[in-house]
Order: structure tokens, then sequence, then C-alpha cells
């Protein structure tokens, strides 16, 4: 086991990849379900549970990564 940080080469564990989707999609079918099956105070946990996904993807759309900055942190 080195410490060395990953290079911008070498595969990512699919736990890394795939964390933050599966999350966003999880709580995409809580907020769906809860607005279908639910009413009164289920009906906020919808609109919230639906918002984070929403707000997510707009904050990524909005400040986009810059590549070459996170590959030089991980460098350092």
């Amino acid at each position: 086991m080195s410490s060395q940080p990953l290079s911008s080469t070498q595969p990512r564990p699919r736990v890394h990849v795939w964390r933050t989707p599966v999350l966003l999609g999880i709580l995409t079918c809580f907020g769906l379900l809860s607005a279908l099956l639910g009413s009164g105070i289920w009906n906020v946990f919808s609109w919230i549970a639906m918002a984070i996904p929403l707000l997510v993807g707009a904050g990524f759309w909005i400040f986009p990564r810059n590549k070459t900055r996170t590959i030089q942190h991980r460098r350092q």
C-alpha cells in the first residue's frame, strides 16, 4: 500500500463513483412515493426530497468542477 494519491489514469473504486448517484436516486424515489402515497407532512417531505437532487444538479451546472484544479489538489 503506497500513500501516493490516485492519478487521473488509475480507475476509481466503484463505491466512489456510484455512491452519490445512488443516494440521489433513492432520495428521488422516496420523494415520488411520499408524494403519491402520503398527505399532510408527507407532501412536505416529498418537496424536500425532490428539491435536493434538483439543487445538487443546479449547483454542478452553475459551478462546474475544474478538472485541472482537482488533479493539482490531489498531487499536493
